[in-house]
């Protein structure tokens, strides 16, 4: 019984742990497209780059609902 509640809590714990975690090359693409955004609002030549960043950024993370939501969230703070 003891060894079960120790064993549930590891397995919670560890599964909040990895759920949590950063995507520090996803920060990295979405801050670089954000930044492209902020300068398309001045240039419009800029725009088509920026289309550009968000579709690879799209394939990237092709297939995984999780890091596409975090696109999503993040993009919206670009605006």
């Amino acid at each position: 019984m003891f060894q079960n509640r120790i064993l549930n809590i590891f397995i919670v714990t560890l599964g909040l742990t990895f759920s949590s975690c950063e995507d520090p090359e996803l920060d990295a693409l979405m801050s670089d497209y954000c930044d492209c955004i902020s300068a398309s609002r001045y240039d419009d030549s800029k725009q088509m780059e920026c289309i550009e960043k968000m579709d690879s950024i799209k394939a990237k993370y092709e297939g995984q609902p999780r890091k596409i939501k975090v696109v999503l969230e993040k993009t919206n703070e670009c605006y």
